[in-house]
């Protein structure tokens, strides 16, 4: 078993049948992502458990979770509410125009013809769908959607984002 489990899978929200599966509300967007792990922690008060996956699967974005070692609903039912992490390198690969938020925080953001204009500070919004942009000419930041028309292109091996440069855009919050 992995011991870097730092990558939050979900919640758990209930059970599903008499046979120990549990229900996992995911926090990622993508849940796809979490399809073929093999070991979690559950965080429940001040307690980590880990556990081996027995079996695993994605219905209706709710994620259905057989543990090893928990043969009944009875066995698990303390769990509930217990939050569930694993590893980052038992994740699925991310699709082409998909990115992990601590990867593009620290990006340097430039606009087409090379003019810096400030750092990822972070990513914002109910979906990650806000980039805040620190500003490099003043201490403020700025707020930019994160989609394809405003930021064509995100190199992370290059260490920078580039923005579209709108009218207004960089204004400061």
């Amino acid at each position: 078993m992995s011991n870097d489990y730092t990558f939050p899978v979900g919640k758990i929200v209930g059970f599903h049948g008499l046979k120990g599966d549990i229900k996992i509300r995911p926090e990622t967007n993508n849940p796809k992502l979490l399809l073929d792990i093999d070991d979690v922690e559950i965080v429940i008060k001040h307690e980590r458990i880990n556990r081996e996956v027995e079996d695993l699967f994605l219905e209706k974005r709710i994620l259905f979770v057989k543990l090893k070692g928990y043969p009944d609903r009875t066995s698990v039912e303390h769990f509930l509410n217990a939050q569930v992490f694993t590893s980052r390198e038992q994740l699925n690969d991310l699709e082409d125009d998909e990115w992990w938020v601590d990867d593009l925080v620290g990006l340097i953001v430039v606009t087409p013809d090379g003019r810096e204009v400030g750092t990822v500070a972070g990513i914002t919004g109910n979906s990650g769908e806000l980039l805040e942009v620190k500003s490099t000419e003043s201490d403020g930041s700025f707020l930019v959607p994160f989609v394809k028309a405003l930021v064509p292109e995100v190199d992370i091996k290059a260490g920078r984002i580039v923005v579209v440069d709108l009218p207004g855009l960089f204004t400061l919050r």
